[in-house]
């Protein structure tokens, strides 16, 4: 399995200058996020980013600087179509590329712009394309279809339940897209929308329809990325992984946190030890979590955070979105060694200073525990 990414629009009715596949989410390239949910799908094999020649080089920016692999970055045509069709190319055109990839059975075709799209329903997509030959994602329709007369007055309105909105993904035999794409007429390339419509009138592929999820929606106005803004946010506060000390004090202080975070979001508990071993870590990091509680009472506390720090790194985690981490600090009354003088202080800010340059944002807390 293999996807194309068209990304070569110009973004007008978004506003401004940037096309709105480059607009930035939280710092990172809204299509960057597309080919992230393509990439972390270990089944699909290829993906084929269409762009405008003008934008070739930024896209191939944006590949080096958040580490995506497997991707090739396609010039794209005047229409959506002809982009689709350009990326098509790459397996089987030889006169259109130096170096074809391996035809897939079946492509997957995702709008750049719809960042949220699932595994699962990639893979009932893809599963019922195997089956029909073509398939697409299809959601209720929002709003009713009408038709205006000549003078401007409604001439008819279609019946809502009859009708479902076509979205992305949508995912074809690839024969059958390739050689649906191969007998179009200009007219096709130029005012044409639908995939689906093309598989059926000239491969006589009728696709199955897949009842999609609410987050395949498209960004087309700037509201869109606002919206789009706060689903990742959201996203990245769902889970948190509090990292303790094995001492009594610390793992007591840690558990009683967890306990209290548990009711709203999920919770991973690490103790030091498990974290020097560094497999249960790394298991949570691969799983994708973004927020970290430190808890010791260590005069060298930032020593013990400055190693989860490289530990991210190495993972690439900061690449994708902004880390938070919390390092909490316990004033135990029993340990009359640990204070915070402003030499401390100066040091924990100059290091969250540098790790903020890293994407990843250190914050600080003093408890005073009894």
């Amino acid at each position: 399995v293999s996807a194309v990414l068209p990304a070569g629009g110009s973004g007008e009715r978004l506003g401004g200058a940037t096309p709105k596949q480059f607009c930035a989410l939280q710092g990172r390239p809204l299509v960057s996020y597309a080919v992230w949910a393509m990439e972390r799908i270990s089944w699909i094999s290829d993906i084929i980013v269409v762009v405008s020649p003008e934008n070739i080089k930024t896209m191939k920016t944006i590949i080096e600087k958040y580490g995506h692999k497997r991707v090739t970055v396609v010039e794209g045509g005047i229409t959506r179509h002809r982009s689709i069709f350009n990326g098509l190319k790459v397996f089987a055109e030889k006169e259109f590329s130096s170096h074809l990839l391996q035809k897939p059975e079946v492509v997957i075709i995702h709008d750049a712009v719809r960042p949220f799209v699932e595994e699962d329903i990639l893979s009932k997509v893809v599963m019922a394309a195997k089956e029909h030959g073509a398939a697409g994602a299809i959601r209720p329709l929002v709003s009713t279809v009408i038709a205006s007369a000549a003078d401007g007055c409604l001439d008819h309105s279609l019946e809502r339940a009859k009708y479902r909105a076509s979205e992305m993904p949508q995912a074809f035999l690839f024969d059958i897209i390739h050689e649906a794409y191969q007998q179009c007429t200009d007219y096709d390339l130029d005012y044409g929308t639908e995939c689906l419509h093309l598989a059926l009138k000239y491969c006589k592929t009728n696709a199955k329809l897949v009842e999609g999820t609410a987050d395949l929606w498209k960004v087309t106005y700037k509201r869109d990325l606002y919206a789009a803004e706060s689903i990742i946010k959201d996203n990245l506060s769902q889970e948190v992984c509090v990292i303790t000390d094995a001492k009594e004090t610390v793992a007591q202080v840690g558990c009683l946190l967890s306990e209290s975070l548990k009711s709203q979001i999920k919770v991973e508990t690490v103790s030091i030890s498990q974290s020097r071993n560094d497999n249960h870590l790394q298991n949570i990091l691969s799983g994708q979590c973004y927020s970290f509680v430190c808890v010791n009472d260590k005069k060298c506390a930032i020593q013990e955070t400055q190693q989860l720090v490289d530990m991210l790194e190495k993972s690439d985690v900061p690449l994708f979105y902004p880390v938070v981490l919390i390092s909490v600090h316990l004033d135990v009354p029993e340990n009359n060694s640990f204070s915070i003088g402003m030499e401390e202080l100066t040091s924990i800010k100059k290091f969250a200073r540098e790790t903020k340059k890293k994407n990843i944002l250190v914050y600080g807390l003093l408890i005073q525990y009894k």
